[in-house]
């Protein structure tokens, strides 16, 4: 007997699918799963803040699981230039009202940012029933009087890394 190309390739795909079945369809996988972020790089260090804004975060994750964000702070809450520091004294994430957060999950307002030993805070808002769809969030830092510290590009790095699941 002899076998058509085509019957071959589905007789391949229904020996993948019966063995493998994950594997031979990752390629074909449409899952987002993505954050993009901006840093704010006009800060005023002049005087003391409350809730600037310092980064801003666009969220997008269709995976039925939901989402987590983890945020790296690699200063850990200070702005630093060479060997003078400005340390944040709070920090929330808060929602700006642009984009769709998938229902059943809990909107950031204004949610008390505290850092892990490492510079970590995670966000997990939970189990979606929807998607999420260009969510924009913000991170708002406050900090002391700086004006005793000599001018300059003062810099705290946030690296936000979004992971499958609550």
């Amino acid at each position: 007997m002899k076998i058509r190309v085509d019957q071959k390739i589905f007789l391949n795909l229904a020996l993948c699918i019966a063995i493998y079945s994950w594997p031979c369809f990752a390629s074909l996988d449409n899952n987002i799963n993505t954050i993009q972020a901006q840093g704010n790089i006009g800060l005023n260090f002049n005087q003391p803040a409350t809730n600037n804004q310092i980064a801003i975060f666009i969220v997008n994750s269709n995976y039925a699981a939901g989402f987590h964000i983890q945020f790296n702070f690699s200063n850990k809450g200070k702005f630093i230039q060479g060997s003078k520091e400005i340390a944040i004294t709070s920090m929330v994430l808060n929602k700006m009202g642009s984009g769709t957060l998938g229902a059943g999950l809990t909107e950031p307002t204004n949610l008390a940012i505290t850092l892990d030993g490492s510079g970590n805070w995670n966000w997990s808002p939970g189990v979606p029933t929807t998607e999420t769809v260009s969510y924009l969030i913000e991170i708002k830092a406050s900090w002391s009087d700086p004006s005793s510290q000599i001018a300059g590009f003062f810099l705290e790095n946030i690296q936000p890394t979004i992971f499958i699941g609550p």
